[in-house]
């Protein structure tokens, strides 16, 4: 059932507009995007739909097969239901100066939620996209990135950088976003031609705004602030020598030798080089569990049991304290990896194959 059906079959009327947004996978560049730091984002077939009609009183009713029936009232106290998203977007919206009074929303989601695969991100894209298509606002790919990170600042609580809504606005299907998060200038590659990335959800689910993500926002600024710099973008190695705390210098050596790494990711895809990619998915991974510390057992064992059946490479992939991993495989070998990783960590189950 797509969001324009549930919306007709719940509400017996035909909505005002729909629009679609993508759920992403994070190939290498973890936690550096708040540090105003590099990533390499690319879109899952995944998505959300959202269908959306206007209403005469102030009134938002919503339905969704995932997320459940809810409503409020236009400008009331958040609630920490699906709902917040769409106050949030109406919020923004406004601001462009159009008259919003209330609204009928369907959603139709097949992103798995709390896998770090963005579902949070491509729900208020495609709501904001929807609302912009009704008002006929023009708004940049960037700007409505930025309305959506506002989103989760201001009305969900998750201080997360702008990646996930940078992917979700400027990227298709099939293609890789290099994106420089301190001055959101963009450089697009295409995928290897001769291997896939594999999604693989550990079974283990996280949500951010309760997890340690903020923890760690926190830690790698005080990293930034001791070393008298804007942010660890513009940290060297040697610098980090002078943190005398030992859990700050580790947050912030990830940080750095994250950001290292994505650069040399652009050689390996400009010039073919999937075996150095994988290398640099090791270490991310080695890197994120030994000194990010946001691993867990279910984590290490999929990338584990992926490397023991040939992966070129594995990690994970978000935020972490469970979720998903990636793995790059040849694609002869796509099959036999996935149905090996299946049979190692039976809780685990894929995704899809990019």
């Amino acid at each position: 059932m797509t969001s324009n059906e549930l919306f007709q079959s719940y509400f017996k009327l035909q909505p005002h507009s729909q629009a679609t947004a993508h759920g992403r996978v994070n190939l290498i560049g973890e936690h550096t995007d708040y540090n105003n730091g590099f990533v390499l984002p690319t879109l899952i077939p995944q998505k959300i739909s959202v269908s959306i009609g206007l209403r005469d009183d102030n009134k938002i009713i919503g339905n969704s097969q995932e997320f459940g029936e809810s409503q409020c009232i236009l400008g009331s106290a958040l609630n920490g239901s699906w709902l917040d998203f769409v106050l949030g977007a109406i919020h923004f919206i406004k601001q462009t100066g159009v008259i919003i009074q209330g609204i009928n929303i369907a959603v139709k989601s097949d992103i798995p939620s709390g896998t770090g695969l963005s579902s949070s991100a491509a729900l208020e894209i495609a709501i904001l996209k929807t609302l912009i298509k009704i008002f006929n606002v023009s708004i940049s790919p960037a700007e409505l990135a930025r309305i959506g990170q506002k989103i989760e600042h201001e009305f969900i609580g998750t201080q997360c950088g702008i990646m996930d809504q940078m992917a979700c606005t400027s990227l298709k299907l099939g293609e890789v976003l290099f994106l420089d998060c301190e001055n959101l200038q963009t450089k697009i590659f295409s995928l290897f031609s001769t291997h896939h990335f594999l999604v693989i959800n550990s079974g283990s689910s996280r949500k951010l705004s309760e997890g340690n993500y903020n923890q760690r926002k926190m830690e790698t600024s005080k990293a930034a602030q001791f070393l008298n710099i804007p942010s660890l973008r513009h940290a060297t190695a040697d610098q980090l020598n002078k943190i005398e705390d030992r859990i700050i210098y580790k947050r912030a050596r990830h940080i750095v030798s994250e950001n290292n790494r994505v650069l040399q990711s652009l050689d390996c895809l400009e010039n073919n080089k999937p075996m150095k990619f994988g290398r640099l998915m090791d270490a991310s991974h080695r890197s994120m569990a030994e000194d990010y510390e946001i691993s867990s057992k279910e984590l290490d064992d999929l990338v584990n049991a992926a490397k023991s059946a040939g992966a070129l490479g594995a990690r994970l992939t978000g935020a972490g304290f469970g979720g998903c991993v990636v793995v790059l495989v040849s694609k002869e070998n796509s099959e036999k990896v996935a149905s090996s990783v299946a049979k190692q960590c039976p809780q685990s189950s894929l995704v899809t194959v990019i």
